[in-house]
């Protein structure tokens, strides 16, 4: 099966990282588990996420190359995040495009293997056009003018509690020159969340030897003014550029065809002009609507436990209908409910998104939870993740549950009554 070829990969990379790990200091990236149920959840459906390179889903952005570039020999380094390491090159103000990708031309030509991983829900509830918006953001300076790029595709992700989980700027140029030996085909996008993205991507690019092994992908870490930033790909590869300030995560990527200097010019626009996530922190009107369960009673009925029936009141049971698809109609994407039996305090909420934080925390389906399961997710925090199956009829959905106040035993309970 494909799902487990998916995880034979990722084990692959695992283990090139896995003696790094275990010496990394604390700082850094911690690992995400939530890759388990990313890839067992392979057989159900395909969503189009996009693609996102290697280190990218394990949560590594700082790994750079220490080895000699001939695939023998090769360690893994890491960079913490915002602190200062020998590992990064320091900026200049002579540094030329390609310097920011010097570790890529390391990179073991190998053979480029890809990998489908069939997801069963995107990362975010809601997505929005900002399509129309392009002369208006560039005239308030707030994006590039790029007259050669005529086309493009702008939107902003919201989750299910209409908080902003991401914006995404992507040009595009198109064409060849009239004795069609110069091809024009451009690619540049920038990628910008309150936070660092873990999204799990549809297709992953799996770089390998002549064995067969999996070969760690290289990146170039510079520090500018107490910035980390993260550089990777080759010259007619995808290229990305990632760095995080205390505005947001960034992410600027070109095609195979974008130059360094393409990809780097958008760069350090950006890095001038840094982008105002607060500009976009609202849904646009019309596009989510924030309601109660009283109003819409049927809203995500088989993924809410009868709590009436366990002898808990409901305190509060809030729905935001969003659209299903750009343009596409109102329907349920969110709910969150606070019940009460005694002294016992419960949140169920429920998601049609779901990021690489909301994986982390999965326990699975409702039937495929132990008591021993449940406690050991809940020794750390008071929340834990359910997987809820898909009747088909629409997205997926994750529920979040909060052990407010109790005992693990009358969550227990809960989580038993939703089996079927």
């Amino acid at each position: 099966m494909i799902s487990e070829r998916l995880l034979e990969a990722l084990g692959e990379v695992r283990d090139a990282f896995s003696e790094d790990a275990d010496a990394a200091p604390a700082a850094r990236a911690k690992k995400k588990p939530w890759l388990k149920w990313g890839a067992l959840a392979a057989c159900f459906c395909l969503i189009a996420a996009g693609v996102f390179t290697i280190p990218r889903i394990l949560g590594r952005p700082g790994v750079e190359s220490l080895g000699d570039g001939t695939g023998e020999n090769e360690t893994a380094g890491t960079v913490p995040a915002g602190t200062a390491n020998t590992d990064a090159q320091a900026w200049t103000d002579t540094m030329t495009a390609k310097d920011y990708f010097k570790n890529s031309g390391k990179k073991n030509s190998g053979e480029s293997e890809m990998i489908a991983a069939d997801l069963v829900m995107g990362p975010s509830a809601v997505v929005c056009s900002l399509g129309e918006e392009r002369e208006a953001l560039e005239m308030r300076g707030v994006l590039p003018e790029m007259p050669e790029h005529t086309e493009h595709s702008f939107s902003a992700a919201y989750n299910g509690d209409a908080s902003l989980y991401k914006v995404t700027f992507y040009w595009m140029r198109r064409g060849k020159s009239d004795d069609r030996t110069v091809n024009y085909y451009s690619d540049l996008k920038l990628t910008a969340a309150p936070k660092e993205l873990h999204e799990i991507s549809d297709v992953i690019y799996v770089h390998t030897d002549k064995t067969g092994a999996v070969i760690p992908p290289y990146v170039t870490v510079t520090q500018r003014d107490g910035v980390l930033i993260y550089a990777e790909g080759r010259e007619t590869e995808q290229k990305t550029i990632t760095w995080e300030t205390d505005a947001g995560w960034f992410e600027v990527s070109g095609s195979w065809n974008d130059s360094y200097e393409d990809v780097v010019s958008l760069f350090e626009w950006f890095w001038a002009h840094p982008l105002d996530l607060t500009l976009f922190k609202e849904p646009p009107e019309g596009t989510m609507i924030r309601s109660t369960r009283a109003d819409h009673p049927d809203a995500f009925s088989d993924a809410i436990p009868d709590f009436s029936a366990l002898g808990y009141e409901a305190l509060t049971e809030l729905v935001n209908l969003g659209q299903y698809g750009i343009g596409g109609e109102l329907i349920p994407v969110w709910f969150e409910g606070v019940y009460t039996r005694s002294d016992t305090v419960v949140r169920w909420s429920l998601s049609t998104g779901a990021d690489g934080d909301a994986w982390a925390a999965c326990l699975g389906r409702a039937r495929e939870v132990t008591q021993e399961k449940l406690a050991e997710a809940l020794a750390d925090k008071n929340w834990v993740n359910l997987f809820s199956d898909w009747s088909g009829d629409g997205p997926a959905l994750m529920a979040t549950v909060w052990l407010e106040s109790g005992e693990i035993a009358d969550l227990w309970e809960i989580v038993q009554s939703m089996v079927k």
